[in-house]
């Protein structure tokens, strides 16, 4: 069973059955491409912390589907539309994209129902109030790639009040993989990260998502704290990047 089966009432009494459990300004969070019933409780408690907090942008990093010409496509509908209504798209900010590097391209390829960004909109509908949403897809996994999303990203976003989501996929990753890729993080061996998963050894389904999370995490010099590596829970991606000294500031 999908999140979309769930209500909206059902959703945001999830979400507030957890306490926020971060202090520092939110800048990143890392999902799961899909939220199902049996991660959702997982989701709530990740979603909680953005709890009372004020975005402009979100921008939801996913992978691509299948191979595309286009690198890093971003579809050009003006909203996306969820059971909870719809949420604008940042048309000005996908355009400055598109002028920030060669490989950001406006296409529809990759528009689909099935894009992970709506799991997502349905969560932050629940817990933020108006905001702006923009979708890039990494249609091409090679590190080259992913660093320059992230350098995009990290140089772009760096001073707007944005939130980057990052969705991933580990349900094929064993305990033992997690604590590899937990350890690569923690050890900022990113040239070893990104060859660890785009080998497929770590079991990670379409892994840029999370590499890029990784680098732009370290671009803005966030702290990083995952509820799957603490919970040791191997189908569920979830964590959050925080910036150190700078304290949750709730919306009026």
């Amino acid at each position: 069973m999908s999140i979309k089966s769930f209500s909206k009432e059902e959703i945001i009494k999830g979400i507030e059955s957890f306490e926020p459990y971060h202090t520092n300004r939110i800048r990143l969070m890392y999902v799961d491409e899909h939220i199902q019933k049996d991660t959702f409780e997982t989701a709530c408690k990740l979603y909680s912390n953005l709890r009372g907090l004020s975005y402009d942008d979100v921008i939801v990093i996913e992978r691509f589907g299948s191979k595309n010409e286009k690198l890093l496509p971003m579809v050009s509908n003006m909203s996306f539309k969820t059971p909870f209504g719809e949420v604008h798209v940042n048309d000005q900010l996908r355009n400055d994209f598109c002028d920030e590097d060669d490989d950001f391209f406006i296409d529809d390829s990759g528009l689909s129902e099935k894009m992970c960004i709506y799991d997502q909109l349905m969560m932050l509908q629940c817990v933020l109030n108006d905001f702006n949403v923009l979708s890039i897809q990494i249609a091409d996994q090679r590190p080259s790639i992913i660093r320059e999303l992230a350098t995009a990203v990290a140089e772009l976003m760096r001073d707007r009040n944005a939130l980057v989501i990052v969705c991933s996929n580990v349900s094929n990753s064993s305990l033992a993989d997690l604590d590899n890729i937990e350890s690569l993080i923690k050890s900022k061996e990113h040239s070893k990260l990104l060859n660890y998963l785009n080998t497929g050894d770590a079991g990670v389904v379409g892994p840029g998502p999370l590499a890029a999370g990784v680098l732009i995490a370290e671009n803005w010099e966030l702290e990083n704290h995952f509820i799957t590596f603490e919970e040791k829970s191997p189908n569920f991606l979830a964590g959050c990047g925080t910036l150190p000294g700078y304290k949750r500031i709730l919306r009026g």
